[in-house]
C-alpha cells in the first residue's frame, strides 16, 4: 500500500504543470458541479413540492366550501353528516391524484373516515397532524405500501400524504383537518425531471469550465515553455558574447603584442629574399629563397589567423548594397580556381539565369562564401565536386528570396555534431579554429539571412543560405 502511494506521490511530482494543472482542476469542478447539483437541485425540489401542496389545500378548501358547512365538522349526530363527506370524496376522486381523505377535528380526533373502524379514534401523537392543528399545510413524503393503521386492514399503493387545515368563514375558527392521500407517481416524476435536469445543467457548465480552463492553461503552458526556450536562448547568447568580448581582448592584445614583430620579421625576410634574387642562381641560394618565402608565407597566415579572431569578435555592421548573387559566386571562384585544381576536384555551378539580386554587405557575403566554399573543398576527396546553385523563390510566404547552396560530396557531418558546427571554436579538423562557420553564419545573419545544415543528395554536406531579395 505504501508502496503505490510512494508510487503515485513520485508520478506525480514529476508530472508537467499542464498535468497538474489537469488534476487539481478536475477534482475542484467536480466537487463544486456536485455541490451545485444538491444545492440547486433541492431548491427547486422544494419550491415545487411548495407549490404543489399549496395547490392541493387550495383544492381541497374549495371543494369543502362547496360540499360542507361548519355545522358538519360539530355535529354530534356523525351519521347525518357522513353522507356529505362521502359525496365530498366521490367528488374529489375524480381527480386521479387523490384517492381518499381523513377528517380530523381539532382535538385529533377522526371526525370521518372511509374506514369507519377509524372514526372517534384519537391520533394525538402524530406530529404531522399537530402542525397542521397550529395551521400549517404538511406533507408526508414517506412512501407507505399500507395504512398507517392497522385496522385498515387494506394495501394500500405508494401515496403522500398531505394534512390540509380547515378554517370557518370568518378564517379564525379552526374547523379541522383533511388528511388527503394522494399518489405521488406525476409529483416523483417532476422531482426526477428536476433533478436530472439541474444534474445535466451542472455537468454541462463543469465541463465547459474545465475545458475552457484547461485551454487556457495549456495555452499559458505552452508560452511559458516559449519564454523559457527564449531565455535560454538569451542566456545562451549573453554567455557567447562574454565569451566574446573575451576573445575580443586576446586578440587584441596578441595582435598589439606580436604585431609589429611580425611586420618586422616580414620585412626583414623580404628583404632578404631580395637580397638573394640579386645573387647567383645556386642551389644554396635557391634554397634561401625558398626558407625566406616560407616564412613571410607563415607570418601571411599567423596575420590572417589573427584578422580572423578580431572580425569574429567584433564584426563590423553590414553596410547592406544591392548585390547580384552570381558575380559574388563567380569572384569568390576565380580566387579559389587554382585550390579546387590543385585539389583535383570539380565545381559544378548551377547559377539561375535571371541573376538574382540581393540587400547586404557584398563584403561580409565574400567572406562567408569564402569560408563555406573553402569548407566544402577541404572536405570533398578527389576526384569528388562541390556544387553551387543560386535561385530565387518565394520562402514559404515570406517574400521573395535568393537561395544559395553549397554542397560537396564528402562525408558528410555526423548528426551529434550538426547543432554544433555553428559554435565558436568547434571543429573537427586537425589544425582548425573553429571561427569559420561561426564568422559565416554572423555574417549572414546580419544581413538579414539565414543558413543551415542538410544532408547532401550524394550523403555529403549541403549549407542552404537564405537572403531577402532586393526590392
Amino acid at each position: 500500500m505504501n508502496l503505490g502511494k510512494l508510487a503515485l506521490k513520485s508520478v506525480y511530482s514529476n508530472a508537467s504543470l499542464t498535468t497538474r494543472f489537469a488534476l487539481h482542476s478536475l477534482v475542484c469542478i467536480s466537487i463544486m458541479t456536485v455541490a451545485l447539483w444538491f444545492i440547486v437541485s433541492n431548491y427547486l425540489i422544494n419550491q415545487i413540492l411548495d407549490r404543489e401542496w399549496r395547490t392541493t389545500a387550495q383544492i381541497v378548501r374549495a371543494d369543502v366550501r362547496k360540499f360542507l358547512e361548519e355545522y358538519d365538522f360539530k355535529a354530534q349526530d356523525r351519521k347525518s353528516v357522513g353522507p356529505k363527506f362521502a359525496a365530498l370524496l366521490e367528488h374529489m376522486r375524480l381527480a386521479p391524484e387523490i384517492i381518499r381523505f381523513r377528517v380530523y377535528n381539532p382535538k385529533a380526533i377522526v371526525i370521518w373516515s372511509d374506514n369507519k373502524q377509524l372514526v372517534g379514534k384519537y391520533f394525538g401523537d402524530n406530529p404531522q397532524l399537530q402542525k397542521a392543528l397550529q395551521g400549517n399545510v404538511i406533507a408526508d413524503m414517506g412512501a407507505r405500501q399500507q395504512s398507517d393503521n392497522a385496522m385498515d386492514g387494506k394495501a394500500r399503493s405508494p401515496v403522500v400524504e398531505v394534512y390540509v387545515p380547515i378554517y370557518g368563514e370568518n378564517g379564525k375558527e379552526l374547523l379541522g383537518v383533511f388528511e388527503t392521500y394522494r399518489r405521488p407517481d406525476a409529483i416523483f416524476q417532476a422531482v426526477h425531471e428536476a433533478r436530472l435536469v439541474v444534474l445535466l445543467g451542472a455537468v454541462g457548465g463543469g465541463l465547459l469550465l474545465y475545458v475552457s480552463l484547461f485551454a487556457i492553461m495549456h495555452r499559458a503552458a505552452r508560452k511559458i515553455a516559449e519564454q523559457q526556450e527564449h531565455l535560454l536562448q538569451m542566456q545562451a547568447e549573453l554567455a557567447a558574447s562574454q565569451r566574446m568580448a573575451l576573445v575580443g581582448e586576446m586578440a587584441a592584445a596578441v595582435a598589439h603584442g606580436i604585431g609589429n614583430p611580425l611586420s618586422s620579421i616580414r620585412a626583414a625576410a623580404q628583404v632578404a629574399l631580395l637580397d638573394a634574387e640579386g645573387a647567383d642562381g645556386s642551389g644554396q641560394n635557391s634554397k634561401m629563397r625558398e626558407n625566406l618565402q616560407s616564412i613571410m608565407q607563415q607570418v601571411d597566415r599567423v596575420q590572417k589567423r589573427m584578422q580572423g579572431l578580431l572580425n569574429f569578435a567584433k564584426p563590423l555592421e553590414p553596410r547592406p548594397s544591392r548585390v547580384e548573387v552570381n558575380s559574388v559566386v563567380r569572384e569568390v571562384m576565380e580566387t579559389l580556381c587554382a585550390r579546387f585544381s590543385d585539389a583535383k576536384v570539380t565545381l559544378d555551378l548551377d547559377l539561375d539565369a535571371t541573376s538574382p539580386s540581393v540587400s547586404s554587405d557584398v563584403n561580409q557575403l565574400e567572406q562567408a562564401l569564402m569560408v563555406l566554399i573553402t569548407n566544402a573543398l577541404e572536405a570533398t576527396p578527389k576526384g569528388g565536386s562541390v556544387t553551387i546553385r543560386t535561385k530565387s523563390s518565394d520562402h514559404n510566404g515570406a517574400g521573395a528570396v535568393v537561395q544559395l547552396s553549397i554542397e560537396d560530396t564528402g562525408e558528410g557531418i555526423p548528426a551529434e555534431n550538426r547543432e554544433r558546427v555553428f559554435e565558436p571554436f568547434f571543429t573537427t579538423k586537425p589544425h582548425g579554429t573553429g571561427i569559420g562557420l561561426s564568422l559565416a553564419k554572423k555574417f549572414v545573419e546580419r544581413n538579414g539571412g539565414t543558413i543551415a545544415i542538410a544532408n547532401g543528395v550524394n550523403a555529403g554536406t549541403k549549407v542552404e543560405i537564405t537572403l531577402p531579395r532586393a526590392a
